[in-house]
């Protein structure tokens, strides 16, 4: 299965975002698979990626948001056909940064504004697509990769719209950080409720870091702890191991500690990382992703561990 995703900024004058719907899912229409054949079969006069397709779409999706469909061909409504350049597709790793070599993840952004649409005013839009093999200027021409209806956006004078779009051939494959021993490196003393009476008892049974846990027997007692305490450590120690988070986007923010990560707005954090693909809705994730380190962990230990720190203790 093909992944499709895109993300849709409108920036005014300024720079400053005015709408970010965060990353969105997008059908992959049958069309694209007929490309991708004709693409190995190096059939006459096929191309990939070549052109965006914007629509106005119907204004009763205004009220009742159309469902686009697998068999879909071609826009509703076209009023814009984008040329797209070589320039303007990336290959992405699986942190999502650029790859000079090909990879299974493909990375088109592009930038719209007022001037690209031939009538005057503000302009209303609802749907587009990605085309490619025999599409040329035309309308409605070339095959189809994937349909997008989206509620409407109004591109007036002074405002640009950033689409950023995705196309993952690759599902399954997951980030380096995306791994089971996240925070392991972590003293045990960082689980909230173990304290220093607490802490000395499993420091003398050779549990010292959060790594140290799953190895216990949460049937077995040890001295100084009661059996409910001592289960209820273990399990915090493997919730925080159990995080599954990509931090590859988020390197400016790896000098703030979960503290402050967490008590954050999402939209200070995406304007914070400085990235042209990180939104709002990204740092939101990442927050919810590492909210469990809220719940298991003391909250000095929150004050003190820092983002980046955690990839160093794994």
């Amino acid at each position: 299965m093909i992944k499709g995703s895109y993300n849709d900024r409108l920036l005014d004058g300024q720079k400053k975002v005015r709408l970010d719907r965060g990353w969105r899912p997008n059908l992959i229409v049958a069309g694209c698979n007929r490309l991708l054949a004709a693409l190995l079969k190096n059939e006459a006069g096929v191309g990939g990626i070549l052109f965006l397709a914007v629509g106005e779409g119907l204004k009763e999706w205004d009220s009742t948001l159309a469902q686009p469909q697998p068999a879909d061909s071609r826009l509703i409504k076209e009023i814009l056909r984008r040329p797209i350049a070589s320039e303007e597709i990336l290959f992405l790793d699986s942190a999502g940064l650029p790859a000079a070599a090909p990879t299974g993840r493909l990375q088109i952004s592009i930038q719209l504004t007022r001037d690209n649409f031939p009538a005057n005013g503000f302009q209303p839009v609802r749907e587009f697509g990605l085309f490619g093999g025999n599409a040329t200027p035309e309308p409605d021409s070339g095959l189809m990769i994937n349909h997008v209806i989206h509620p409407r956006i109004d591109i007036t004078a002074g405002l640009t719209l950033r689409r950023t779009l995705r196309l993952d051939f690759a599902q399954g494959y997951a980030a380096k950080e995306e791994i089971l021993g996240f925070g392991a490196g972590l003293p045990a003393r960082s689980i909230d409720g173990v304290g220093d009476v607490y802490g000395r008892a499993l420091a003398a049974a050779g549990v010292n870091v959060l790594a140290d846990f799953p190895a216990m027997d949460p049937l077995a007692p040890l001295a100084g702890i009661p059996g409910v305490k001592l289960r209820e450590f273990r399990a915090k120690a493997r919730m925080v191991m159990a995080i599954r988070a990509s931090l590859t986007l988020f390197t400016s923010l790896f000098h703030l500690s979960i503290s402050e990560l967490l008590r954050a707005k999402p939209e200070m954090l995406a304007n914070m990382a400085d990235s042209f693909t990180v939104t709002s809705d990204m740092a939101a994730n990442l927050q919810e992703e590492l909210m469990v380190l809220q719940v298991a962990l003391d909250d000095e230990q929150l004050k003190k561990i820092t983002l980046g720190s955690l990839l160093d203790l794994r």
